[in-house]
């Protein structure tokens, strides 16, 4: 940290974990060696991982407009909840490499936009159920 140039502040969207994140981001503004020299500071940006925007929609935990409003900083990346990131994680495989699924897309994502491309996120709004779903959803109770 205290060498750095940029820096990537990773949170959950929970309150703990967004206030472990705000300590971190006051540690990087105030210690690192760009601080103690009066030099640009070091660029901060925030990815958000286990994110679910069903539980989000119900307050069920933190939106990405309540993380950026404690935090502060521009987003980076959006990674939902993944069964798979667990998975990958045990057996020593990046989910990039190992999944193709939502995680996976959304890492891929992150690494895009952080060398400079301009990706839209996604996997961060409700996604509308079709008709059949809804049908299905119905029948069952």
């Amino acid at each position: 940290m205290y060498f750095a140039d940029e820096a990537i502040i990773c949170t959950n969207p929970e309150l703990s974990s967004c206030r472990d994140s705000d300590k971190m981001i006051g540690f990087i503004a105030s210690k690192s060696r760009r601080a103690e020299l009066n030099q640009t500071p070091v660029l901060q940006r925030l990815i958000v991982t286990r994110y679910d925007p069903v539980r989000a929609a119900k307050d069920e935990m933190l939106s990405l407009d309540d993380i950026g409003e404690l935090l502060g900083l521009p987003l980076i990346g959006v990674i939902p909840e993944s069964k798979s990131v667990l998975t990958s994680t045990n057996i020593g495989v990046p989910v990039i490499n190992a999944h193709q699924d939502d995680a996976a897309e959304a890492y891929k994502d992150f690494v895009d936009r952080f060398l400079g491309q301009t990706i839209p996120f996604r996997f961060t709004t409700v996604q509308a159920e079709g008709f059949f779903t809804r049908v299905l959803k119905a029948a069952r109770g």
